[in-house]
């Protein structure tokens, strides 16, 4: 883990990179970018991006937070703000492969922010990602899912 900064967005968002260690291209990370509520907050929401996309969706986070929600978003790996120059943009051969990341920020969010409601967000693939992650990983930890776009109708295993 790496200390917050202020993130490509300006303040007051914040970016942590997440090390997750190597796959077969080299190092790999995900980034978490953060905006906290006015005041203090046990309430958060997480959310994920769609394929070949990235946070940048400032308003989504303004709408949340004005509703006391600190806001939390991860750029996968291999997406946006973590995709290094060596890697094959927007890859991973299974979707398990980003548990690592998910549960990193969920740690975050939870253990390490202390937060007791959390919201799952999730875009397109985001959509597609969170309910396969929740029903494996966080089954009874969750206050809602918010799913837009989500590719439910993906063929394949």
């Amino acid at each position: 883990m790496r200390p917050s900064t202020t993130d490509i967005l300006g303040k007051p968002y914040t970016a942590e990179t997440l090390a997750l260690g190597e796959d077969s291209e080299g190092e790999v990370v995900a980034t978490l970018v953060r905006r906290k509520a006015a005041g203090r907050s046990r309430k958060a929401v997480l959310h994920v991006h769609g394929f070949a996309d990235y946070f940048f969706h400032t308003e989504l986070a303004e709408w949340w937070v004005s509703r006391g929600y600190d806001f939390y978003a991860v750029d996968l790996r291999k997406f946006g703000r973590s995709l290094r120059s060596y890697q094959t943009p927007n890859y991973v051969d299974d979707l398990r492969d980003y548990y690592p990341e998910l549960d990193a920020a969920w740690e975050r969010i939870v253990e390490r922010d202390g937060h007791t409601s959390v919201v799952c967000s999730g875009h397109s693939t985001g959509g597609l990602l969170l309910p396969i992650w929740l029903r494996e990983r966080r089954p009874d930890q969750l206050t809602a899912l918010v799913l837009n776009s989500p590719w439910l109708d993906l063929d394949g295993p």
